[in-house]
């Protein structure tokens, strides 16, 4: 039994890719498809009927002997979406490209230091340029005077107050036994309790207060010697106003601290005396470059004559990147150099003399692996021997299943 011709035309009918291959453009496409809607005149011009004698005859116009799959088949049957269908595709193709929404990108406006006029206005934009400049006094002293001052405050109306419930209670021992008091005495009383709550909340605010001040962090030497290095050659302000900085053990930071901001300065120092045009591409952005340039002789702040056109100063963000990879380098060396050695040492030596070795070799990583827990992170004490015992743990593990090349020690 023959098998009914399938109404929807076969793609294989209409070769898209030897059009596509000439050169056809997608504007006439548009135009095709919707010419064919109305009777397909455009697209037989696009796509013409195929000319293989198995498919359908070329000749053959009239409905009635139409091949199925091709276009005068497809005309009276109204099956003209089937050019839609296969053109579709190649449609999305050509103009994805072409109208892809272009990403917009914020301007970003960067306050120079050398455009604020000179005093003031310049040294808080400097502060202000970097999260390891934001350091200010915190006065403990003018703290513990004002907190002392309120205390005794407080201490006077305390005994002023245990004179006048004694005095109350004289008389009567329960009269004290309620807030509803009776007597001349009792607005005095309560005036008093008034004073002292309002001298209480004080003290309480400026306790609190300095409380707060304690826990901010002490600048690193980096950033502090940074500080009074640009007061010191810009001058930003007078000799008296500017010897706040001076007060080292008053400074606290604004900055929280990282877990490594010793080893941050030392590469930053490392980098400041290495600087050159691909550092200075690599570790400093845009927007830090735009902050210290210069670019007109009448700028209000400009640096001195014996210094550098640009002040050097890198983004932050990038010296923490490679802080990271020195940290992740020194992980996996300590990590990976120790197996290899004992491994080397127990399976081609296999001595007793390479086993006392193997031992002391296991005494100084583990000992390596302490000083990088303690210098460059802010572990605890408890947490560093519990890393160094996993560690040393570890090695006696692997030097324990670690065989000999004869299979026993000599």
């Amino acid at each position: 039994m023959d098998r009914p011709h399938s109404t929807s035309p076969s793609l294989h009918a209409v070769p898209l890719h030897d059009l596509f291959d000439k050169g056809i453009i997608m504007q006439n496409a548009e135009s095709a498809m919707e010419k064919g809607e109305a009777g397909l005149p455009a697209a037989e011009a696009i796509f013409p009927a195929p000319t293989s004698p198995t498919l359908c005859n070329k000749s053959s116009t009239d409905s009635s002997t139409a091949f199925p799959g091709s276009l005068a088949h497809c005309r009276n049957a109204s099956h003209w979406s089937w050019t839609k269908f296969a053109f579709r595709p190649s449609w999305s193709l050509f103009t994805k490209r072409q109208y892809r929404r272009k990403k917009y990108r914020i301007p970003v406006k960067t306050r120079r230091l050398n455009d604020c006029p000179k005093g003031y206005p310049n040294l808080a934009a400097f502060l202000d340029s970097d999260e390891g400049f934001t350091m200010y006094r915190r006065f403990g002293y003018l703290q513990s005077r004002l907190l002392l001052d309120k205390q005794e405050e407080l201490r006077v109306l305390e005994k002023k107050l245990d004179r006048m419930d004694k005095r109350l209670t004289k008389k009567d021992e329960d009269r004290m036994c309620s807030r509803d008091m009776f007597g001349s005495d009792v607005e005095k009383h309560r005036q008093l309790l008034s004073d002292i709550e309002a001298k209480f909340c004080s003290y309480a605010n400026i306790l609190t207060a300095a409380q707060q001040m304690m826990a901010f962090k002490r600048p690193a030497d980096a950033d502090y010697q940074s500080v009074g290095r640009y007061i010191n050659n810009r001058k930003p302000l007078v000799e008296e106003e500017a010897t706040w900085i001076q007060h080292k053990e008053d400074i606290v930071t604004l900055r929280t601290g990282r877990e490594h901001a010793w080893l941050d300065d030392v590469v930053e120092g490392f980098l400041k005396i290495c600087h050159c045009r691909l550092i200075d591409m690599l570790f400093r952005s845009k927007e830090t470059r735009k902050k210290t340039e210069i670019d007109s002789e009448i700028m209000p702040a400009r640096p001195p004559k014996d210094e550098d056109k640009y002040e050097i100063y890198y983004t932050p963000s990038r010296i923490a990147k490679l802080t990271d990879g020195i940290l992740t380098i020194l992980v996996l060396i300590l990590l990976v150099l120790p197996i290899y050695l004992l491994y080397h040492m127990v399976h081609d030596i296999g001595t007793k003399k390479a086993y006392v070795i193997c031992i002391g070799m296991l005494l100084i990583f583990t000992l390596a692996f302490s000083s990088v827990l303690s210098l460059f992170t802010k572990a605890r004490r408890h947490e560093i021997l519990a890393a160094a015992a996993a560690y040393c743990a570890v090695l006696v593990v692997f030097l324990g299943n670690v065989v000999p090349t004869d299979g026993s020690p000599k």
